[in-house]
């Protein structure tokens, strides 16, 4: 059986875009309409031109893919299904999600539409990729930032189609997990208008100006055939804020080398040089890369200097519009032409092993004077109008005494025409409506969800203002000494990674804070789960376990987990833990579809820190519900680390509380912790947020606990907070807040 070849997936954000995709060999396309897509900014489609662009894909055996990859709020959800039926109904073949409500929505409403994982779902590992195939996600998206060897992995145990970027722009952060543009600006990259902080200019902490955070553009010809032996199914090109030219010239090139390798995968594989010099030509920024495909991170892939594009030679531009923006693509056709007296006159129009025939109204009647001549019938059909047909071959049966007036010969071609492109869709159209979940005969499609709580509607739970437990997130020994004091934190999230190696040497518990029984008491622990969990980190699972079981010689018990991502629900699935389970903000719970799906996995879940009061209220499930009501933000978690740029890999696995700091061009410092275990980066907000001013309002809501969630804070500032907090807030004192400078976030303003 032969190996299925791996998909060129092309990017439209027009639909001059989408031509030059499919001109320069493109073997899909993805774009976006009017509504949920992650690029706002883009020119986009039209309801009718994305109807339009299916027929045309159809036609030319091409597939297009809708993005709805956006977090969605709840006053928009009921918009979804009526925005994808039209498309669905003209032979969508699949849709690219973020919003897990979304997801479930459309999988009840089109159940054989192929859902696809959008990267901004933050998939990092074969944890994450099998949760998502078990709730009917055909295609996975992963992060950018894995490996090749991390993509063989989850192909190896999931099976699941696999769709990977291959080039153009890339992001700082970890797509779906930045907050960057989101909490300075008020654009949110979750709603597809990020306004790229990540490009702009910072100040390290040696006093030099650079572009730390802003990444060279990806560039894999040179190790395509890699790629392709990974078991990668779609090779993903960036761009859809891009010109036609760059669709059609970057889709080009990676067409000739695909079919290069697949004409003989044998042969000794090498980019020629004038190739490379080409695509540098397309509106690349700075330089390029080979992303993380061969490294976990580097200063190379960073560009330092000024991010601008480079320039576009004139001659290539040219070029490339000569040979894919002015011709359209064409399916050579047969025709064959019966023209007698008294007869109905009839054309036939066969391509691809079928056939239709047009047949006129009216019989065919002697000419008077100047009878069809060949040459006059020929001229009426092989001119096919604006239709995507080319007459190669036309069969002619004539008497040569008969006349037709012009407009009939002209809409017996166009019915003709009509039929055959309606008969090709129709078929086409047909081989798409197979079900797009098809499990490997070697997974187990009910495996490992034993543990997924019954899915019942938590969001019925009576509010009560006042029935609410204050918590408390520590990062550090010091910052769990000073919580320990306070007997009105009743829940403490403590960070897996506290008691990791030497930090779980008994000689660490010796203080009589944490030994006093007495601190402990009506305390309940919970462990908090890395935000990004990579293949790297799975030895620590095996720690985690134990901690879970009560296998350590930690003072007190575990009652259940903080998760922050999807790969840790499927890895607590998986080990069949039976304690509770709590979903942090980075899931991503916009609306109550999303609402009730992660309660049904989890006891409770944090409000997304992205939603304003009014949005917050839209939601239900008040009483199942945490809010962090103090902390500093993580606007950014990143693979690539900024002591590495802008020093050396410090690689201390053993600290938790590794900081660096940028300024940006109006002062803010924004600290960046190096978390050295798991080797991923947290850029923070340069202050904290604190919703002590709009405490009232959120008790009226009836929201279940309030999170206290410390990270760089020192034994001192957390000892402030806490007292402030715990005695004053609680008790309605009235005393200043000990803090000169925080935020109130998007309590307030939201985004848009």
């Amino acid at each position: 059986m032969e190996k299925k070849k791996v998909e060129l997936l092309a990017p439209a954000g027009d639909f001059s875009c989408f031509m030059a995709a499919v001109n320069a060999g493109a073997d899909a396309v993805y774009l976006g309409g009017t509504k949920f897509g992650a690029r706002a900014y883009a020119n986009n489609f039209t309801d009718g031109e994305i109807i339009e662009a299916l027929k045309i894909a159809h036609l030319f055996d091409k597939k297009i893919y809708l993005t709805v990859n956006t977090l969605v709020k709840q006053r928009e959800l009921n918009e979804v299904v009526p925005y994808i039926e039209p498309f669905y109904n003209a032979g969508l073949d699949g849709v690219i999600v973020q919003d897990i409500g979304v997801m479930a929505i459309l999988h009840r409403a089109f159940p054989q539409l192929a859902l696809h994982a959008s990267t901004q779902m933050t998939i990092t590992g074969y944890y994450g990729a099998a949760f998502l195939k078990n709730i009917g996600v055909s295609r996975i998206v992963p992060a950018r930032e894995l490996s090749i060897e991390e993509i063989k992995n989850i192909k190896k145990q999931t099976y699941i189609e696999i769709e990977a970027f291959v080039h153009g722009a890339m992001c700082y952060a970890y797509s779906g997990q930045c907050l960057f543009s989101s909490i300075i600006g008020g654009r949110s990259g979750n709603r597809g208008r990020c306004a790229g902080p990540c490009r702009l200019p910072y100040t390290d902490e040696k006093g030099k100006t650079t572009y730390p955070l802003s990444l060279k553009d990806m560039y894999t010809l040179p190790i395509l055939p890699k790629l392709i032996a990974a078991g990668i199914d779609s090779f993903k090109i960036e761009g859809r804020m891009k010109s036609p030219e760059y669709v059609a010239g970057v889709t080009a090139i990676y067409r000739k080398y695909m079919d290069k390798y697949y004409a003989d995968p044998q042969q000794t594989y090498q980019v020629a040089k004038e190739d490379e010099i080409f695509l540098r030509h397309l509106y690349i920024r700075t330089d390029i890369c080979q992303g993380y495909y061969e490294q976990h991170n580097s200063k190379s892939m960073v560009t330092i200097k000024k991010p601008g594009y480079s320039g576009t030679d004139p001659a290539v531009l040219e070029t490339i519009r000569q040979q894919y923006l002015t011709k359209k693509p064409e399916i050579s056709v047969q025709g064959f032409v019966t023209i007698y007296i008294g007869e109905k006159p009839k054309f036939t129009l066969s391509c691809q092993g079928i056939s239709v025939t047009a047949e006129g109204e009216s019989l065919v009647s002697q000419a008077q004077k100047q009878p069809l001549t060949r040459t006059d019938i020929e001229k009426r059909f092989c001119k096919m109008g604006d239709t995507f047909f080319k007459i190669e071959q036309l069969t002619i049966e004539t008497d040569n005494k008969s006349f037709l007036p012009v407009k009939i010969l002209n809409e017996l071609r166009r019915q003709a025409c009509a039929q055959l492109e309606e008969k090709l869709l129709t078929l086409k159209n047909i081989e798409r409506t197979v079900s797009p979940i098809e499990m490997d005969n070697n997974v187990d499609k009910t495996a490992n969800t034993a543990n997924i709580k019954n899915n019942v509607d938590k969001t019925a739970s009576t509010n009560k203002t006042d029935n609410f437990i204050l918590t408390a997130a520590v990062l550090t020994m010091e910052q769990l000494e000073e919580v320990l004091q306070y007997s009105t934190i009743q829940r403490i999230y403590l960070d897996a990674d506290l008691f990791i190696k030497n930090n779980l040497d008994k000689s660490k518990l010796n203080k009589k804070t944490i030994q006093n029984k007495n601190n402990l008491r009506g305390k309940s622990f919970y462990l908090a789960l890395p935000y990004i969990l990579r293949r790297r980190s799975y030895p620590y699972l095996a720690i985690y376990q134990r901690f879970l079981e009560q296998e350590s010689v930690l003072p007190f018990s575990f009652e259940g987990v903080l998760v922050r991502n999807l790969e840790e629900l499927q890895w607590l699935n998986d080990i069949g833990y039976k304690g509770k389970r709590i979903a942090d903000f980075s899931i991503g719970a916009w609306n109550r579809e999303a609402e009730k799906f992660f309660l049904s996995l989890c006891d409770q879940i944090s409000a997304s820190i992205e939603l304003n009061k009014k949005e917050l209220q839209e939601l239900s499930g008040f009483a199942d519900m945490e809010y962090v009501l103090y902390g500093r933000l993580p606007l950014m978690f990143s693979a690539n680390c900024m002591q590495k740029t802008v020093q050396t890999c410090i690689a201390d696995r053993e600290s938790v509380q590794n900081i660096y700091c940028l300024t940006d061009r109006y002062n803010n410092v924004f600290p960046i912790l190096q978390n050295c275990c798991h080797c991923y980066n947290i850029l923070y907000n340069s202050v904290p947020l604190s919703l002590h001013g709009q405490f009232e309002g959120l008790r009226k809501q009836g929201i279940g606990s309030y999170r206290l969630d410390f990270t760089i804070e020192s034994s001192a500032e957390v000892k402030k907070i806490l007292a402030y907090y715990c005695d004053n807030l609680r008790n309605n004192n009235g005393l200043p807040f000990p803090l000169e400078h925080y935020t109130n976030g998007h309590y307030k303003r939201g985004v848009e």
